[in-house]
């Protein structure tokens, strides 16, 4: 149920009452009680009405109680209600954004580098496990060719996509090309291949060389086989890249074994977050899949917020922080979308 929706049948006293509650659960991580909500939070009831309201908030799927004599804690439901609520006032603290901003101009690295470092940032600022996946090379744009002549009848092929990834081999050649040589071929692909990703460069050579056309003279079709060579990589599959698991095992959640196991689990299984990932890309702005809202059955318990970095209009790859569902969101969510942001533009220069 959207939280524009649920904002209309929760009105008022209920609305400031369960947004109270969520935020109590997520600052201890212990049920929440009447009296503690009434001492806490102004909402102008006395802890009798309080204790109705959170009675009616529990029969409605908001809130649950693990035990007759404990207070209760936020549902799945309950938390979704909060994201959606706070979700156009987000902003992020100026410390936050000043300590990101830092991190990437401490020194000139490459995009390589930068990106690779970048769930740690994130494990650093949230205190929760985060990933990131890498542009899948086959799907980047092309941004020039080189051919270095190493030694006699040895060329290094280098492909150099967007965001400064790179796809190269070392290849043995029948003629001993000149570097000239191997600069007027890397010209043509160059100019051939402009506009073009990686998977369409290599369906585009593969289809010139089959048609093995009389009027290719020796360069050009040796230009296509050392292109060949390279482009026909460049469909590997993305990485994943992440930081900070044991640092989120010091959240509460995980002092029950099982919990901690899962979570374990979760992010050693690079597959599953492989798809999660790749969900996000698909998606305009911040994805905040919260517990039973995750479509593995492996992250039922967690929360996955996560946001997709490009360069220019084109998606790259995405990143994002994984923990209990008892997250910060007010802290984390704007954490996420302003470090994609900012990765974003830092890659496009």
């Amino acid at each position: 149920m959207s939280g524009e929706g649920d904002k209309v049948h929760l009105q008022n006293r209920r609305h400031a009452l369960l947004l109270a509650t969520v935020q109590e659960f997520i600052a201890t991580a212990l049920p929440v009680g009447s009296q503690q909500l009434a001492a806490h939070h102004s909402l102008g009831v006395r802890a009798a009405m309080v204790r109705n309201i959170m009675s009616e908030l529990e029969q409605v799927g908001y809130l649950e109680q693990p035990h007759t004599s404990a207070g209760r804690v936020p549902t799945d439901k309950a938390f979704r209600y909060y994201v959606d609520s706070l979700m156009p006032s987000r902003r992020i603290d100026f410390e936050d954004r000043a300590q990101i901003e830092l991190h990437y101009s401490e020194r000139a690295r490459d995009h390589d580098e930068i990106i690779r470092d970048t769930p740690r940032l994130l494990a650093l600022l949230t205190g929760q496990a985060a990933m990131l996946m890498t542009p899948r090379l086959g799907e980047s744009m092309l941004e020039r060719v080189n051919f270095v002549r190493l030694r006699e009848k040895t060329v290094l092929v280098v492909f150099v996509a967007t965001a400064g990834s790179t796809q190269s081999r070392l290849i043995t050649t029948d003629v001993d090309h000149t570097q000239d040589e191997l600069d007027r071929m890397a010209a043509y692909l160059d100019e051939s291949l402009q506009g073009r990703t990686l998977d369409q460069a290599r369906k585009w050579i593969e289809r010139q060389l089959k048609e093995a056309r009389s009027s290719y003279d020796r360069f050009m079709r040796a230009a296509l086989t050392l292109g060949e060579s390279v482009a026909g990589q460049a469909a590997g599959q993305a990485q994943v890249y992440v930081d900070g698991s044991l640092r989120a095992l010091e959240q509460p959640e995980f002092a029950d074994r099982r919990r901690m196991r899962e979570l374990l689990r979760a992010l050693d299984d690079k597959t599953a977050l492989l798809e999660l990932l790749e969900r996000s890309l698909k998606r305009a702005g911040i994805m905040v899949s919260i517990g039973s809202e995750n479509h593995d059955a492996r992250l039922a318990g967690f929360t996955v917020i996560a946001a997709a970095y490009d360069s220019g209009s084109t998606p790259l790859g995405s990143l994002a922080v994984v923990g209990p569902v008892r997250m910060d969101y007010d802290r984390v969510i704007p954490l996420v979308d302003y470090t994609a942001r900012t990765l974003s533009r830092l890659l496009e220069h």
